[in-house]
C-alpha cells in the first residue's frame, strides 16, 4: 500500500478538523459513488470544498476534477475556496461550471469527438427568431395552429428536458394536464403540424450553425450514452465529478450524467426536499431514487443546522412529516433555541406591507438592525407591489429579484451581434442585427445585403467587401464596426472597447430614454466581461450561457450599473424560487394562506401538491433568527366554511399545509388596520375650477 507522506497527513488533518463527523465522513468517503442528501442549512457547500480539497490533497490533479452546479456564481465560489484553502498546491486547472457551460467546454475542448466545433450558441431570443423563420417557411403547417412560436420552443424545449414524448408534452404545456376525449382528440390534430414546425426549426439551426441551450446537453449527452470509445477517452480526463443541487437536476441531465457512472466517480449533494423546480424540468427522483437507479452508491445525510435556531428548524421538520412522501431527515439546530416563528394574520396586502414595513423600520430605528437584515419571500413577484409601493413610500430601500439578464439585454446585444457575424458568418440573425442596427437600414435591405454578403469569403468581407455590397455612409460604418472586431479577434476586451467607441452615439441616438441612467453603465461591464475570454468564440457562447451577475446572481437592467466593493443596504425581496442560497437574521414569507400553500391549481395533484410544500420548506429555512409567515384572514374564513354551505369557495381541510400545524411551535398575531375611516360630505358638491379668477 502506497504510503501519504507526513506532509500531506498533516494537511489532510488540518482540512478535515473544521467539519463535523458527517461532514468528515462524506469527505474521506472512499466508495464509488455517493449521494449527500444535505438539508437546508447543514453545511453542503462547505462540505464539497472540503471534498475537493481532501481529493487533491490526496494526489488526484485537479484538472481531473469537474465541479457542477446550476449558477456560474456558485460554481466560482466553490472554486475559489478550494484554492485559498490548499494555497501549497497547483489547484490552477480546477474547473467549476453550470452543466451548460461545461459541454459547451467539451465541445470546445474535443471538435472531433462531438462534431460542434464551429456552431454558434444561441440564447432564446434569437431561438425565437430562428424558429419564426421556421414558421414562415412552413407557412401552411404553421397556418393550421393557433399557437404562437415561443410555444412551440416551450414545448420542444420542455420535451426534452424532460426526455418526454411530444404528446405528452403538448398534454401538459398547452393543455395544462387536461385528459378527456375532446383534449385527446385536439392534441392528436396538433402533434404533426408541431412536429414538421421543430423539424424545420431544427433544420434551420443545422444550415446555419446553431446550437441552443438544450443542444449544448444533447450533443454530449447522446455521445457519450452511445458511443464507447467516447466514454473511454474521458475516463482518462476525470476521476471525480462533484455536483451541487442534485435535485435541480431534470431528465437530460442525469441521461447526461449517467454514462459518467461508468466513467469516474460521482459525488452529488442535494436535497429532495429543496427540490422545487419541475416547471423546468427537475426531477426530484433523481436524488429521492439515487441509489436505485445508480451501481454501487452510497447514501449519507447531513442534519445538523448551522443557519436557523431550533424553533424555525421545528416548523420546518413539522412540515416535512406532515407529508405522504418520506423525506427521512430532520433538521437539528447546532445554535439551540431562539423565538418561535410568528404568524401574523392580516386583513389585506396594505396591512400586511405596513406591518413588515413597521417592523423593519422599528428594528432599523431602535434595534440596531441593517435594511439587509430582513428578506421577504414571495410565491411571484406580482404579488410583492403593495408592499413595494408601501416601501417607497416609507423611504425603505429595497433590491428585488429578477429581471433579463446582463446579455439578453437589446443595446448588449446590438453590439455583441458584429462579434457573432465574424465568429460565425452563417449567422443570419446576428447579420440582420448588425446590419439593421445602421441608421437608414431596414429590414428589406438588411435582408438583400444578408445575402449577397452570404457569398463572400469572410477574407473578402475584411478587405472591402461590405463598402461594395452597401453603398454610401451606411456601408462605411458597417466596415469600420466589422474591421474594429475583425482586427482585434485575439485580444476580446480590446475588441469591445473599439467597438463600442464606434458605436456609443449610434446607441445613445436609439435608446435615449433611459441611455446615460441605465444603459451606459453597462459597457464597463461588457469590457470586464470580455477581459476573461481568449477568443471571440469562448466569449459569445460561455459569456451568453454564464453572463455576469452583479447581485445575488439575478441581474436586472434597473440594477446595471457597475458596482464599487460599498454595498448599498437595503431590504432583499425575492421570489421563493429565487431564494436558493439567500438567507437573512429577519425573514417574512407572505401569503402562506389557502390556495396559495398549496396553490389552487395543485389542487388534486400529489406530485404538484407536494412540489409546493417543498417550495414553502425552503422559504422557512431561510430564516436564521426571526421567521414571520403571513396569511390572509379572508382566505382562513373561506377555507373554513362548511363544504355544504353552498360555498363554492370551499377547499377541503386537507389542503392547507398550515391548517394542523400544532399551537406550541409558533405564536400568532392579528396587527391592527393602520388606516382608520375617513368620513366624507354627506352630498355631493359641484367641483369649483375658480373660472371666475380675475387675473388683472
Amino acid at each position: 500500500m502506497e504510503l501519504i507522506p507526513i506532509f500531506e497527513v498533516k494537511i489532510t488533518a488540518i482540512i478535515l478538523e473544521n467539519y463535523n463527523t458527517k461532514q468528515r465522513e462524506a469527505i474521506e468517503f472512499s466508495g464509488k459513488h455517493l449521494l449527500l442528501l444535505a438539508g437546508a442549512g447543514t453545511g453542503k457547500t462547505k462540505t464539497i470544498v472540503g471534498r475537493a480539497e481532501f481529493l487533491i490533497n490526496s494526489g488526484v490533479p485537479a484538472d481531473q476534477i469537474q465541479i457542477l452546479t446550476f449558477t456560474k456564481r456558485a460554481a466560482n465560489e466553490i472554486v475559489e475556496r478550494v484554492k485559498a484553502g490548499l494555497s501549497d498546491y497547483d489547484t490552477r486547472a480546477l474547473n467549476g461550471s453550470t452543466f451548460h457551460s461545461w459541454c459547451n467546454q467539451l465541445i470546445t475542448k474535443f471538435p472531433n469527438l462531438f462534431g460542434a466545433a464551429n456552431y454558434t450558441v444561441i440564447d432564446p431570443d434569437d431561438q425565437l427568431s430562428l424558429m419564426k423563420m421556421a414558421c414562415g417557411t412552413a407557412n401552411e403547417e404553421y397556418g393550421k395552429v393557433r399557437i404562437k412560436p415561443q410555444q412551440i420552443l416551450d414545448v420542444f424545449s420542455f420535451a426534452r428536458n424532460t426526455r418526454s414524448n411530444l404528446t405528452d408534452t403538448i398534454r401538459k404545456i398547452l393543455f395544462k394536464g387536461k385528459d378527456d376525449p375532446q383534449t385527446t382528440e385536439e392534441i392528436a390534430t396538433l402533434r404533426p403540424q408541431l412536429e414538421h414546425l421543430i423539424k424545420e426549426y431544427q433544420t434551420q439551426k443545422k444550415r446555419q450553425q446553431y446550437l441552443d441551450y438544450d443542444d449544448l446537453l444533447l450533443v454530449v449527452a447522446n455521445r457519450l450514452n452511445k458511443d464507447e470509445a467516447a466514454r473511454k477517452l474521458l475516463s482518462g480526463v476525470y476521476q471525480h465529478i462533484l455536483i451541487d443541487e442534485m435535485q435541480d437536476t431534470n431528465p437530460l441531465q442525469w441521461y447526461l450524467l449517467k454514462p459518467f457512472e461508468y466513467i469516474c466517480s460521482l459525488f452529488c449533494v442535494g436535497d429532495d426536499a429543496q427540490s422545487i423546480y419541475s416547471f423546468r424540468g427537475a426531477d426530484f427522483k433523481n436524488v429521492h431514487l439515487f441509489k436505485e437507479r445508480v451501481a454501487d452508491a452510497e447514501v449519507k445525510v447531513l442534519d445538523k443546522n448551522y443557519r436557523s435556531t431550533q424553533e424555525i428548524l421545528d416548523v420546518s421538520n413539522w412540515l416535512l412529516e406532515s407529508s405522504p412522501i418520506q423525506y427521512n431527515k430532520k433538521l437539528i439546530a447546532s445554535r439551540g433555541v431562539g423565538n418561535k416563528p410568528i404568524i401574523v394574520n392580516v386583513d389585506n396586502q396594505f396591512q400586511e406591507a405596513n406591518y413588515i414595513a413597521t417592523k423593519i423600520l422599528e428594528a432599523f430605528t431602535e434595534g440596531g438592525n441593517s435594511f439587509s437584515d430582513f428578506l421577504i419571500l414571495s410565491r411571484s413577484q406580482y404579488y410583492t407591489r403593495p408592499l413595494q409601493a408601501v416601501f417607497l413610500q416609507k423611504k425603505i430601500p429595497y433590491q428585488t429579484f429578477g429581471g433579463r439578464k446582463f446579455l439578453e439585454a437589446a443595446h448588449i446585444k446590438d453590439v455583441v451581434a458584429v462579434m457573432r457575424v465574424i465568429n460565425n458568418p452563417l449567422d443570419e440573425i446576428a447579420w440582420m442585427r448588425f446590419f439593421t442596427f445602421i441608421h437608414g437600414i431596414g429590414p428589406v435591405k438588411a435582408t438583400s445585403y444578408m445575402t449577397e454578403v452570404m457569398r463572400l469569403d469572410p477574407e473578402d468581407i475584411e478587405a472591402g467587401g461590405l463598402t461594395t455590397i452597401i453603398p454610401g455612409k451606411e456601408g462605411e460604418q458597417a466596415a469600420a464596426y466589422y474591421n474594429a472586431i475583425a482586427s482585434n479577434k485575439g485580444k476580446v476586451k480590446q475588441a469591445v472597447h473599439e467597438l463600442y467607441k464606434l458605436m456609443e452615439f449610434e446607441l445613445a441616438m436609439k435608446y435615449s430614454k433611459d441611455w446615460i441612467e441605465k444603459r451606459k453603465p453597462d459597457f464597463p461591464v461588457l469590457e470586464m466581461l470580455a477581459e476573461n475570454y481568449s477568443t471571440l468564440g469562448e466569449f459569445i457562447s460561455e459569456g451568453i450561457l454564464d453572463n455576469a451577475t452583479n447581485v445575488g446572481g439575478s441581474h436586472t437592467l434597473e440594477s446595471s450599473k457597475l458596482l464599487t466593493a460599498e454595498r448599498k443596504d437595503h431590504v432583499t425581496i425575492s421570489t421563493v424560487h429565487s431564494a436558493k442560497g439567500l438567507e437573512a437574521d429577519i425573514c417574512f414569507v407572505l401569503n402562506v394562506s389557502p390556495k396559495v400553500y398549496p396553490s389552487a391549481y395543485s389542487l388534486g395533484n400529489i406530485e404538484e401538491t407536494e412540489e409546493d410544500r417543498r417550495v414553502l420548506y425552503v422559504a422557512l429555512t431561510r430564516a436564521k433568527n426571526t421567521l414571520f409567515i403571513t396569511r390572509s384572514t379572508e382566505s382562513i374564513n373561506a377555507f373554513h366554511q362548511p363544504l355544504n354551505s353552498g360555498n363554492d369557495e370551499a377547499i377541503n381541510e386537507s389542503a392547507y399545509f398550515l391548517e394542523a400545524i400544532p399551537e406550541q411551535l409558533v405564536e400568532q398575531t392579528f396587527p391592527k388596520g393602520n388606516f382608520s375611516a375617513v368620513k366624507d360630505a354627506q352630498k355631493e358638491n359641484e367641483i369649483d375650477l375658480d373660472l371666475g379668477m380675475d387675473f388683472s
